[in-house]
């Protein structure tokens, strides 16, 4: 998996308040949706990386979500839309 690309996906996901589900970000990153948070802090900024039934976090504590999570109320749930989206995100 490349870090800087994982980066530029969380960093985009957290200036556009979108969430993105975790299969759709492993599929962009290339790695299997149940290593993509493997050692990485439960914080704010991961928080945009969500479960597809649940639209939030996996275990993460409401200290740890970032406070709009749910500005839009859709969540990115494939890798093609996550890539469309930030095909077109600034």
């Amino acid at each position: 998996m490349s870090e800087d690309k994982m980066n530029e996906i969380l960093d985009a996901l957290e200036r556009g308040r979108q969430r993105a589900t975790y299969g759709a970000v492993a599929s962009a990153v290339s790695i299997s949706p149940r290593l993509l948070m493997k050692g990485r802090t439960r914080d704010r900024r991961h928080s945009w990386v969500v479960n597809r039934s649940t639209g939030l976090p996996t275990g993460y504590t409401p200290d740890e979500l970032h406070p709009e999570l749910r500005a839009h109320a859709d969540v990115l749930a494939t890798g093609q839309q996550l890539q469309s989206w930030l095909a077109r995100e600034p």
